[in-house]
Parts: C-alpha cells; structure tokens; sequence
C-alpha cells in the first residue's frame, strides 16, 4: 500500500465508523457494529499498511494506523462496554433510574441523600459491569503497543503523539501546587453558600450540584439556546449550520449519553452535534463546545490532506472548543447575549471560575494517575485514582471509578493543551479585536481561517505561530486567579 490507497480508505472507515458512533451514542442505535466496520478494512489492518504508514513521512499517519490496528483489537470490548451502559439500572431505594441518566440525576437534583445514594449506585454497579470490561481493553492496547515495538504504553502514545506525557504531568503537578490556596478558599466560600456544608464533608456526588448554578436559569432558557448561538456566530460572520454542514441533535432521548460529543462524519461536509439537555447555563456552555468542535471539524478545505482533516493533534480541536465555551462564562458575553443584571453576572462569573479550576484540577489529577495506571499491570490503583482526585478536586472520590473514569490513549493530555491554547488565542483576540471580540466580523474571519487549516499543525505550534508565545499553565492559573481573589 501507497500513502494515497491509506487515506483513501481511511475517508471511507471514518465516516462508516461516524455514523455507527453517532447512531450508538446517541441512543437511536442498541447495539454497534464497530468490529464488522473494521473488518470491512482489512488492508488498514495489515502489516503492509503498518509499513506504508511508517514509510509515509507523516507522524500523524502512523499514529492513525497503530490507532486503527488497536481500535480493531478493542473494538468488542467497546461494544460490550456501551451495550451494558445502555441496558444498566440503577435502584436507590424505589427508584429505578437508567446508568445513562444518572448524570443528569446527580446534577439536577437538590436532595443530598439521593444524590449520594444514586452516586454510590452509580460507582459500584458500573463498576460491577464495567471495570472488567475496561481493565481487559486496557490490557490489549498495552500489548499491542508492545507487539509493535515500543517499550511500554507511555513511551508509544508520546512517541506517536508527540506529546512529552512526563513533561505535561510535570506541569500539572506545579499547576495544582500553584492553585490550591485559591482553590480551597474559593470552593469552601462557595459550598458553605451552596450546600451548607464545610470542605470536609464533600464527596463526588455533590460536584454537578455544588455547580448547577441553577438560580440562574432563566437567563438559559433551553428554547432560545441555538437562537442565542445563530445569533451570536451571525454578529461574527458565520453560519451557525455551516452552509447545512453542521446537524444538530440536542433533544432528550432515551439511550443518548450524558456526554455531549460532536461526531464528524465526512469532513468537512457532515458533522454533528450531539448533546443530551440538563438544564440552565451547562447546557449553554455545553452546545458552545460541541459547536466549536463541529465548526472546526465543518471549515477545513476539502482539497487539504487527509491527515490535516482527520488526523493530528486533537489539542486543536478541543482548543477551538473551549474558545467558543469560555464565552458562556465571559462577563462581556454575558451582559450582550442574557438578561442578567450586573451584579448577577459577577456572582455566576465568580461561580463559573471556581468551577473552571475544579475541572482542570481534575484533569491535571487524571493525567498523573493515568500515567501511574499505564506504567502499571493495571490492578490495584484504585486507591491512587481516589487519593489523587479527591486531593485535587476536594470532593471525595470512590476507587470504584479508578478504570471508568479514563479516557483511552491518553486523551486528558489534550484537554489539558486545550485549556493552555485556549488562553492565548483568547488573550490575543482580545488584544487585536477588544473584548467583544465574539460580535466581530474581523475576528470571525480571522479564527476561521485558523479552523481552515485543519489539524495540519499540533497545538504548541500553533500557539507559537500566532501569538509568539508557548502553550503553559500560566496564562490559565493567571486568568482563574484574578477572577477568583
């Protein structure tokens, strides 16, 4: 096999796998077929494709190949794992509350007592149904990494990554160091408010509560939300739907996961957005996300390469991303497209900031016990999964979730890249195009034909080619603290 005969098979399993990905997911489809997709690709699968990749002088193209040949390995335990979720009910008590909703429970639901109850519930029945199924997938990308010749798991996604994993946990670790006076002083200011209730007596299942913010709900109302957004990308130059391109599907529906995602199926002239409603400003800040994703994913050219589509640096994706999301929380943002008065958009910013150092708390806390678990024989970290989060998020967390609550290949590395792109592309489009840089036709025009490349570059180059400046933790613990103190 050439490079050409590689892409060209590639358009064709991505979209095939887009479809059945988004069809599961979402919960239109029961059961997913994601092995009889791969093997329809068999040539993908081979040796020869490993070679051609190797020989394509692309890092990206490699890193694809080894992520289709072990996507293949661990397909059925993917399609097992999403069966059971679909099929998992929880009992607190009388009530009987489907795995898939139990998010949307634990984040709507003012009675303590049911929301530790049903997160207890939740935590050991998925891990009753899960652990095995995510500990065995784990095992397979471990010995497949080895079979193709690298020396361990996280040697092989930083080398194919070309993300220094051990440098970024460095990092994390001096960003959780740096935060944590402010974060404790901020999240017990706003528990006591919340729950009534000190630091000490948190646990996991009062986070999507302590942060629901709820009292501001009718300034999100769920019938003017894709209104809201037409309105504010229109103001900007752009088209909400992308010429028909982007295809929402925000209603609620029983199956659809609790996580939004956006699922580009041919890019970029199908793409879509997923998201399961819960209410109030999540769901804002939660569409803007998907919208980045499916407005990056629905602008690169169709004449750019394959890889520069499909493949690279997911930092990017997620970084456009957060550009977008973080404008539910801008106070600028939030005067123009809501009807909140001064002092309530200073409180919900303030909220909105503690919320925001929790979540990347946590993922910088998920990076170093991934590359605790990936460097382990994947038994027995429970008690690191659980010492880790709960020291960096303050809410105590179960070891029943040590293996459910990973992401696959490392993926929490690229939030984390995410978080540091997303502070310097917005600090320059505030600088070059002033505050209300989201009603700007010149700064729709100039961070579209950013999102036109594609993922031709990896985040950190890209941050250095726009702004001269590198992708860290600084500008994000900068930001969070001035709001915060």
């Amino acid at each position: 096999m050439n490079r050409a005969q590689l892409t060209s098979a590639g358009e064709s399993l991505h979209e095939q796998l887009g479809r059945e990905y988004y069809g599961t997911l979402s919960g239109l489809k029961a059961e997913p077929e994601f092995s009889r997709i791969y093997d329809r690709f068999d040539a993908l699968l081979s040796e020869t494709a490993l070679e051609a990749a190797r020989n394509s002088g692309s890092p990206a193209i490699l890193e694809w190949i080894v992520g289709v040949q072990v996507g293949r390995k661990v397909a059925p335990h993917e399609e097992r794992q999403l069966a059971r979720e679909q099929e998992l009910v929880l009992k607190v008590g009388e009530v009987q509350v489907p795995y898939l909703r139990a998010a949307i429970e634990l984040a709507n639901s003012p009675n303590r007592e049911y929301r530790i109850a049903l997160d207890r519930a939740r935590a050991k029945d998925g891990a009753l149904a899960l652990n095995g199924l995510r500990r065995d997938r784990f095992s397979l990308e471990h010995a497949e990494m080895e079979r193709l010749g690298y020396q361990d798991y996280v040697g092989a996604v930083t080398a194919l990554s070309g993300i220094d994993l051990a440098a970024l946990g460095d990092q994390a670790q001096l960003f959780l160091n740096q935060t944590a006076n402010v974060f404790s002083d901020s999240l017990g200011k706003l528990v006591k408010q919340r729950l009534g209730v000190g630091l000490g007596w948190l646990v996991r299942a009062d986070t999507a509560w302590t942060f629901r913010a709820d009292q501001y709900d009718t300034a999100f109302r769920p019938d003017e939300l894709v209104t809201t957004a037409r309105r504010q990308l229109g103001e900007m130059g752009l088209d909400i739907e992308h010429r028909g391109r982007i295809k929402f599907d925000t209603e609620e529906r029983e199956g659809k996961q609790s996580r939004a995602f956006c699922v580009p199926v041919r890019v970029p002239e199908e793409v879509y957005l997923v998201m399961r409603p819960q209410g109030g400003h999540k769901d804002y800040r939660t569409f803007w996300h998907e919208l980045g994703h499916a407005m990056h994913f629905s602008t690169p050219a169709r004449d750019l390469p394959f890889e520069a589509r499909w493949l690279g640096d997911n930092s990017i994706t997620e970084g456009f991303a957060m550009l977008w999301d973080h404008l539910t929380m801008d106070p600028s943002w939030l005067a123009r497209y809501t009807d909140l008065g001064k002092n309530q958009i200073r409180s919900l910013v303030a909220e909105l900031a503690v919320q925001e150092l929790h979540m990347v708390r946590r993922y910088a806390a998920k990076l170093l016990y991934e590359l605790s678990l990936h460097r382990s024989n994947l038994v027995g970290l429970g008690s690191e999964y659980a010492e880790r989060l709960s020291e960096a998020t303050l809410f105590e967390y179960s070891e029943d979730d040590h293996l459910t609550d990973v992401d696959p290949g490392f993926y929490c590395a690229r939030y984390l890249r995410a978080w540091q792109m997303e502070a310097r592309l917005s600090a320059a489009l505030r600088e070059q195009y002033g505050t209300d840089w989201f009603r700007n036709p010149q700064a729709g025009t100039f961070v579209q034909g950013l999102m036109e490349r594609g993922q031709e570059k990896p985040a950190d180059e890209l941050v250095e080619e726009v702004t001269g400046r590198p992708i860290e933790f600084e500008p994000v613990a900068a930001r969070l603290e001035a709001l915060l103190t």
